[in-house]
């Protein structure tokens, strides 16, 4: 019965980021499968993590942006450096855990 109190975890895959757009079509891949959506900017972000957009109903869920130093170095000098630190706020803000790794 442990089974379904764990955590859904979902996989964001840092190194395929390089832009907000990539950041936005990996999470919705992550969640939703390819192609799929969670959100285009981070307003949108917030309004998914509310549920509703493919995440479980009826049990807690995490995400997880493996080789997130790879996306922070990639993010670094363009238009979209504060990129991470401003979906960590929406996360936090969400009562949603996202995990750096």
């Amino acid at each position: 019965m442990t089974g379904q109190t764990e955590p859904v975890l979902y996989r964001i895959d840092g190194r395929k980021i390089k832009s907000a757009k990539d950041f936005y079509r990996e999470i919705g891949r992550a969640v939703n499968g390819r192609g799929g959506y969670f959100g285009r900017n981070l307003d949108a972000l917030a309004d998914c993590l509310r549920g509703g957009f493919g995440t479980p109903e009826d049990r807690p869920y995490m995400f997880e942006w493996q080789h997130s130093a790879v996306s922070r170095r990639r993010l670094a000098d363009g238009p979209d450096a504060s990129l991470i630190d401003d979906v960590l706020d929406v996360f936090s803000d969400a009562g949603v855990v996202l995990r750096l790794r």
